[in-house]
């Protein structure tokens, strides 16, 4: 792992083609051409076979989830597809008729998830969405959220909690990052992580916890036709409706006007969860901890370039929001 951890960028990503290269045996495929297309949380080539048919590979190169978890989020994907409200992809089945594989990757030391899926015509929307755009987030995100109201996985397939501020199951921010973090900003960090994990607890007492997708930003959005399909549903587990609304605002910040745009198109399926504006404000905030939690699990050679910068950050933005009570995408 340490030699992985200190290759570039492209060293990485050439280890993971001729992985996944590897891999695709297991699913009968060939490949005419592999592309990168992402190298962060997770990997993800666009594989073209020889004749023509286009997928998405997803590598869990820092995702560390359990079967029952991908099994759980592809039950979900099919319902979605059943149900037809929603576009997302389905993963396709591999020779043993299962979503997904599981493969040694020797510079980790340990077994990689693969899921691949058809891929999605159209383009990633990511930055500077339209108005129409933010409007049908916010309506595909009430749209899934009533959907996963009452629906639950069959069998022994289950979705993560993470209903809590860092969300993942580790806490590698508060347990070992402190070293690495300036004293007085780590205090920031302590004091927005605990009125984080009270509030979380009123959550809990005021509703239960259903699935959400929780990385709702438009990154992960593809647009085609006017029509928008939503990727990477890896984030997914049981939250809360409210935490999946913060999200996707922390995300567009920067912009005030277009936050009210997604939450104008959420109001036109469904009422917005009941909450207060202090309770959105700190969960927005808490976002940023769980991204740089994330950072400090990384294995990822241009992420892990990204923390110091990161932690600086987020340590300006969390003291503002701590004297303000708002919480701004400050550079």
């Amino acid at each position: 792992m340490s030699e992985y951890l200190e290759m570039s960028q492209d060293e990485q990503i050439a280890l993971l083609d001729e992985f996944a290269r590897d891999v695709l045996v297991q699913y009968g495929l060939t490949v005419k051409s592999l592309e990168c297309v992402n190298h962060a949380f997770n990997t993800t080539f666009k594989l073209t076979t020889p004749d023509d048919k286009i997928y998405a590979m997803r590598i869990s190169t820092n995702s560390r989830k359990w079967p029952e978890h991908i099994w759980a989020e592809s039950q979900w994907l099919l319902e979605l597809a059943r149900e037809g409200s929603i576009t997302a992809p389905v993963p396709i089945l591999n020779l043993q008729g299962e979503p997904f594989s599981n493969h040694y990757f020797f510079y980790q030391g340990g077994n990689l998830d693969i899921v691949i899926y058809p891929w999605l015509a159209g383009e990633v929307v990511d930055e500077n969405p339209t108005q129409e755009q933010l409007f049908e987030l916010g309506k595909a995100m009430a749209t899934m959220h009533g959907l996963s109201k009452d629906w639950k996985p069959e069998g022994y397939a289950n979705f993560l909690a993470i209903d809590k501020p860092l969300m993942v199951k580790s806490n590698t921010l508060f347990t070992i990052a402190e070293e690495h973090i300036n004293p007085e900003t780590f205090k920031v960090f302590v004091e927005v992580n605990q009125r984080a994990e009270r509030l979380f607890e009123s959550l809990r007492a005021r509703s239960e916890p259903q699935l959400i997708h929780a990385d709702l930003h438009f990154g992960n959005i593809v647009w085609h036709e006017n029509k928008m399909s939503i990727l990477d549903f890896d984030d997914a587990g049981m939250g809360f409706p409210l935490q999946d609304l913060a999200i996707a605002i922390f995300y567009q910040r920067e912009e005030r006007e277009s936050e009210k745009e997604i939450l104008a198109g959420y109001e036109s399926i469904a009422p917005f969860p009941a909450y207060e504006q202090w309770e959105l404000e700190l969960l927005v905030a808490s976002r940023s901890l769980a991204l740089l939690n994330y950072l400090f699990e990384t294995t990822t050679a241009d992420d892990l370039a990204m923390i110091p910068g990161y932690v600086e950050k987020t340590g300006r933005r969390l003291r503002h929001y701590l004297e303000a009570g708002e919480f701004v995408l400050l550079e």
